[in-house]
C-alpha cells in the first residue's frame, strides 16, 4: 500500500510539538507556522487545552448527535453570543464533505 501524495512532502518526520515548535527524529527544532489545513491554530500541547481535553476524554470521548450533549448546546450559546447572533439553529459536522452534504440535505 502507497499514501497518495496530495502534497508535495518535505523530509522530516515529526516526533513531537510543543507551543509553536515541533522536532524532527534527530532532534531538530522547527518553528511551526504552518500545523496543518485549517487545524491546530492554537499551538501544540497548550496546558489550557490539554487539561480541557483530557477532563472531556475522562467523562465521554464521543457520542451521536441523536442524543442531549449539553457541551454542543454550551458551544451553540456562545458561539451565538460571539456572533450577535442568539436566535440560530447550528449543525455542528466534522468536515466540509459531511457540511455539504447535509447543506443539501437541508436545501432539499
Amino acid at each position: 500500500m502507497n499514501l497518495f501524495d496530495v502534497y508535495p512532502l518535505f523530509d522530516i518526520e515529526p516526533v513531537r510539538a510543543q507551543g509553536a515548535y515541533l522536532w524532527d527524529r534527530q532532534g531538530q527544532r522547527y518553528l511551526d507556522l504552518y500545523g496543518g489545513h485549517a487545524v491546530i491554530s492554537i499551538g501544540h500541547s497548550h496546558p489550557h487545552y490539554r487539561k480541557r481535553i483530557e477532563a472531556q476524554l475522562a467523562k465521554i470521548g464521543f457520542y451521536s448527535n441523536s442524543v442531549q450533549i449539553p457541551l454542543q448546546r454550551e458551544l451553540a450559546a456562545k458561539l451565538g453570543e460571539l456572533s450577535g447572533y442568539g436566535d440560530y439553529t447550528l449543525f455542528l459536522c466534522n468536515s466540509g464533505a459531511e457540511a455539504n452534504e447535509n447543506a443539501l440535505k437541508l436545501a432539499s
